[in-house]
Formats: structure tokens, sequence, C-alpha cells
């Protein structure tokens, strides 16, 4: 299932305050965990590809830890850097946002966009693809 809150509760639940245009959120650590499980929660996660992807994961699965892939996902693989699912990448749109990486591919540094992305890109926060 797949299920975000409503802004509304949000809002209320993570206590934004302030006025004349100055919204603030002041949150404890651990409330800003519990956000973003609520978010992670959304995420479709490919069961298969996890559990081939991450074999802890399918051992922990199969031993009872966890009930499923998006369970450990949003439990704990979020927070490890793992994906949901394998990411495409759009490689004509990459090429044009970072010329960084372009120049990486033309040093020999890079292999290829896949690589970066996969090894670097994801890490440093880049987009695959435009949103």
């Amino acid at each position: 299932m797949r299920y975000i809150p409503p802004f509304t509760f949000l809002r209320q639940r993570f206590r934004v305050a302030g006025g004349n245009g100055k919204r603030r959120i002041d949150m404890k650590y651990e409330d800003f965990i519990e956000l973003l499980k609520l978010m992670l929660r959304a995420v479709a996660v490919d069961e298969e590809w996890y559990c081939n992807q991450y074999p802890d994961v399918a051992d922990a699965i199969k031993a009872g830890t966890y009930r499923s892939a998006k369970h450990h996902f949003v439990e704990d693989g979020y927070f490890e850097g793992r994906w949901p699912y394998e990411i495409g990448l759009d490689e004509t749109w990459y090429k044009s946002q970072y010329p960084d990486v372009v120049a990486g591919l033309k040093s020999g540094t890079l292999a290829t966009l896949k690589e970066h992305f996969r090894e670097h890109g994801y890490k440093e926060g880049r987009l695959p693809a435009e949103y």
C-alpha cells in the first residue's frame, strides 16, 4: 500500500510555528526520522530486485527479522544508502546537468555515467533525471 499522510496532519504533528510568512519547523532528530519513515512508506520497493541486490536482507526476511524488503527499506535500508529499486538514468539529461561528470568520462577517470551515478552521484544527491 502506498500512502502519504496529509500535509495538515504533518503540520500539526511536527509543530510548524511562526507567522508573517516566516514559518519554521523545529524538531528533534527522532521526530525527523519518524517523518522520513512516514514518507518512505509511500516509496515503491521492488521486492525481488531488492532481495537479489541485498542478499543479507533476503536472509533477514527468511529469519523473520523483517517482514519484507519494503519493511527493511523503511526501517533501515534508506538510512544505509540502499536503493528501493534499480534507478533509471537519463544519460542525456545527466550529462547536460553535470559537466564535471562529462569531464570525468573524457579524461577516463569514469567508465560510464551509470557507474558515476551508482558510485558517487546518488550519494551526492544528484538527480538521475529531470523530475
